[in-house]
C-alpha cells in the first residue's frame, strides 16, 4: 500500500515537474523573442557603431567627472525604474485608448450611416413610386391622346363628321379650340395616313394626289395618235 502511496506521488511530482518544464520553456522561449526583436529594433534606431561611440563618450565624461557621474548614476538607477515603467503605463494607455476609440468611432459611423439610409429610403421609395406612377399617367394620356386625334383626322372621322374631302375636320377644329397647341399631333396624323395611299385615300391633305388616274390618261395619249393618223391620210 505505501509503495502504491509512493508510486502515485512520484507519478503527480513528475507530472507537475514537466507541466513546470514546459512552461518555464514557453517563458523563455517568450522572453528570447521579445528580446530579439527588442535589440532587431534598437540596433535599428539606434546602430551599434554609434552606440559604441556613445558608449566611449559617456567613459570619458565619467573618468573626468567621477562625483557628477556617480550622483547621475545613482539618480538614474533608483528613478530610473518607475519612470520607465511610467513611460510605459502611459504608452500602453494611450494605444489601447486609440484602438477602442477608433473601434467605437467605426461602429458608431456604421450605425449613424444605416439609419440614415434607412430614413432616406423612406422617404425616396414613396417619392419614386409616386413619380413613376405620374410619368406614365402622362405618358398614356399623351398615346390616348395622340390616336384620339389620329382616329379624328382619319377617314371615318370625316365621314362621321359628313365632309368629304374638305372642310375642318375634328382634330382642326379642337387644335383651333385650344389655340393652335395640338399643331404638332395633327401635322403627325396627317403624315401617317398620307403614307397608307398615294391617293392620300381622298382627303382633302393630298388633293394632287387624289386626282391623279393612270388609266384615262392612257386613253388620252391614244386618241392624239389616231388624230395624227388621220391627218396623214
Amino acid at each position: 500500500m505505501a509503495d502504491q502511496v509512493q508510486g502515485a506521488t512520484k507519478g503527480t511530482q513528475d507530472k507537475i515537474q514537466s507541466a513546470t518544464t514546459g512552461i518555464l520553456g514557453s517563458i523563455e522561449g517568450w522572453g528570447n523573442w521579445i528580446t530579439a526583436k527588442a535589440k532587431a529594433m534598437l540596433d535599428r534606431v539606434f546602430p551599434p557603431e554609434t552606440r559604441a561611440a556613445f558608449l566611449a563618450k559617456l567613459q570619458a565624461f565619467m573618468l573626468a567627472n567621477p562625483k557628477l557621474s556617480t550622483f547621475l548614476g545613482m539618480n538614474l538607477a533608483i528613478t530610473g525604474v518607475p519612470l520607465f515603467l511610467f513611460i510605459l503605463f502611459s504608452l500602453t494607455v494611450f494605444i489601447f485608448a486609440l484602438v477602442v476609440g477608433l473601434l467605437v468611432g467605426l461602429l458608431g459611423a456604421v450605425a449613424f450611416t444605416l439609419f440614415a439610409v434607412g430614413l432616406a429610403l423612406t422617404i425616396v421609395l414613396p417619392t419614386i413610386f409616386f413619380t413613376t406612377m405620374g410619368a406614365t399617367f402622362l405618358f398614356l394620356w399623351g398615346l390616348g391622346g395622340y390616336y384620339i386625334l389620329k382616329w379624328a383626322n382619319s377617314e371615318g372621322g370625316g365621314e362621321a363628321t359628313g365632309q368629304e374631302g374638305g372642310g375642318a375636320s375634328i382634330g382642326d377644329r379642337l387644335n383651333s379650340l385650344t389655340g393652335g397647341r395640338l399643331t404638332g399631333f395633327m401635322d403627325s396624323a396627317r403624315n401617317e395616313e398620307s403614307k397608307k395611299s398615294i391617293y392620300g385615300w381622298g382627303d382633302a391633305n393630298t388633293p394632287a394626289k387624289a386626282e391623279e388616274k393612270p388609266q384615262p390618261a392612257q386613253k388620252n395619249n391614244s386618241k392624239p395618235q389616231a388624230s395624227e393618223g388621220q391627218k396623214t391620210k
